[in-house]
C-alpha cells in the first residue's frame, strides 16, 4: 500500500485486473512484464485448432460446413447456406493441407503464438477479441431478434413501414386540419367521407352536407397503392 495517488484511466483495471504469469514453479519467465492469461488462452485454443485442422479430417470439414451453412442461411437464405457451406468446407481442407506442409516448430509454436498476439492486441468495437466474437456468434445464432415488439427483418429483406397517421382537432382549432398521406397505406375513418379524384390524387372531405357529383364515392376505408396520394381537407 502507498499513500501517493495515481490516476486510473478505467475502473476495469480495479474490478477486472490484468492477470499475468510471471513465474512457473519458482522460475521467472524470460518475458518482461509476464505473460497475460488471455494470451495463454488464445495460444492454447489456436494450438488445438491447428492440431485438429492438420489431421485433414473429413468429419471435421463436414461439421464446419454445416455450421457455415447455418450462418449463411441466417442472412441470405438457401443461397447463403450453400455458399457458406462450400466456403467453410474449402477453407477447412485447404488449411489442413497448408498446415501439414509446415514444419512442427512453425506449426505448433509460431502459428499459435502469432494468433494469440494478434488476438490480444486487437480490440474490435472497443472490446476484447473473444468477447466480440462471442457476441457476434450469439447474434447470428439467435432464433428471433425483435425490437419494440416487432421482428427485425433479415439482411436484404424489404421491410415496409406503414405507420398510423391520425388527423384530429388540436387545442387551437375545433375543426379537422389538413392532412396528406402517401401510399402504400390503409386509411380508416371513424365516419363516412367522400373521396374526390383530382389531378392524380384523392381529396377526402366530410360526407355530412356534401353534394355528390359524378366520380365521387362515399367510403370509410381507403387502400392506397405505391405512390398514391390522399389529401384530407376540412
Amino acid at each position: 500500500m502507498s499513500d501517493s495517488g495515481r490516476p486510473i484511466r478505467s475502473y476495469q483495471r480495479i474490478f477486472k485486473p490484468d492477470r499475468r504469469v510471471y513465474a512457473i514453479d519458482g522460475r521467472r519467465l524470460p518475458v518482461p512484464g509476464g505473460v497475460p492469461l488471455e494470451w495463454l488462452g488464445w495460444a492454447l485454443g489456436s494450438l488445438l485448432v491447428v492440431l485438429a485442422l492438420s489431421q485433414r479430417s473429413i468429419t471435421l470439414a463436414v461439421l464446419l460446413a454445416v455450421v457455415g451453412g447455418l450462418v449463411g442461411a441466417g442472412s441470405n437464405g438457401w443461397a447463403g447456406a450453400l455458399l457458406g457451406a462450400l466456403a467453410a468446407l474449402t477453407t477447412t481442407l485447404l488449411a489442413g493441407v497448408v498446415l501439414d506442409w509446415l514444419d512442427w516448430p512453425l506449426r505448433l509454436l509460431i502459428v499459435p503464438g502469432m494468433v494469440a498476439t494478434l488476438a490480444g492486441q486487437s480490440s474490435p468495437d472497443g472490446r476484447p477479441a473473444h468477447r466480440y466474437l462471442t457476441s457476434l456468434l450469439c447474434l447470428r445464432l439467435r432464433a428471433a431478434r425483435r425490437t419494440l415488439d416487432a421482428a427485425i427483418p433479415r439482411e436484404g429483406e424489404l421491410h415496409v413501414w406503414a405507420p398510423q397517421v391520425w388527423v384530429a382537432p388540436d387545442a387551437h382549432s375545433p375543426v379537422l386540419q389538413h392532412g396528406r398521406v402517401e401510399g402504400p397505406a390503409r386509411l380508416v375513418f371513424a365516419r363516412e367521407v367522400v373521396a374526390v379524384p383530382a389531378r392524380g390524387r384523392l381529396i377526402v372531405r366530410r360526407a355530412e352536407g356534401h353534394r355528390m357529383r359524378p366520380g365521387e364515392r362515399v367510403c370509410e376505408v381507403i387502400e392506397l397503392g405505391e405512390g398514391q396520394l390522399v389529401e384530407v381537407r376540412p
